[in-house]
């Protein structure tokens, strides 16, 4: 009987917190306009990918229009130093997540958003035109072409590095200090990232 008892305990108790994750209004659930996931090529819903009552206690984003984020990336590989197997840069899988979860699940436009990409320090080959050196160039070329992403190279980690504007991928800026201009787009309303 007292098994039991603890049984019915239990599931008054995962029913309760359901149902207080359902009430709760920081949710923001009718800002998710459809879900990125997909199977098979399809797309299929949150409930389908998460299972029944999932969609209930998914935390939607608040805003969804004139949001600045601003990405902190000092790290090239994702493994630090980076290695041969490193398939992915360090920073540029997350950018690119952000977006699409920006894009396909809350309907928001390349209008709706700013990205800034502050680089610096280990993160510096990032930034350069020769795939050699930088094995991540397509992705960041790519990262680029989206109006609504601007990346900025610290002109400290230049000057370690000898890196001039003629080595730079097009469409990358600089910045004085990346660890200055951080607080700088903190100040100017970014909220800051750090992967």
């Amino acid at each position: 009987m007292n098994k039991s008892k603890n049984y019915f305990l239990l599931a008054i108790l995962i029913v309760s917190s359901f149902l207080s994750f359902a009430e709760d209004s920081s949710l923001n659930t009718e800002n998710c306009v459809a879900s990125k996931w997909t199977e098979a090529g399809q797309p299929i819903s949150i409930e389908q990918k998460f299972g029944a009552g999932s969609m209930a206690v998914t935390r939607c984003l608040k805003k969804t229009s004139d949001v600045k984020v601003v990405f902190q990336v000092n790290r090239a590989c994702k493994s630090n130093p980076c290695k041969a197997t490193d398939p992915k840069p360090y920073a540029i899988g997350n950018i690119q997540n952000q977006i699409k979860d920006y894009s396909i699940t809350h309907g928001m436009k390349k209008d709706d958003y700013r990205i800034a990409v502050v680089v610096h320090s280990g993160g510096w080959k990032l930034v350069l035109n020769d795939g050699t050196r930088n094995k991540f160039k397509d992705a960041v070329v790519n990262l680029l072409k989206n109006p609504s992403v601007k990346m900025y190279f610290c002109q400290n980690t230049a000057h370690n590095k000898g890196v001039k504007i003629g080595d730079m991928i097009d469409g990358i800026g600089f910045v004085t200090a990346g660890v200055s201009a951080l607080s700088d787009f903190q100040e100017s309303g970014y909220q800051p990232i750090h992967p």
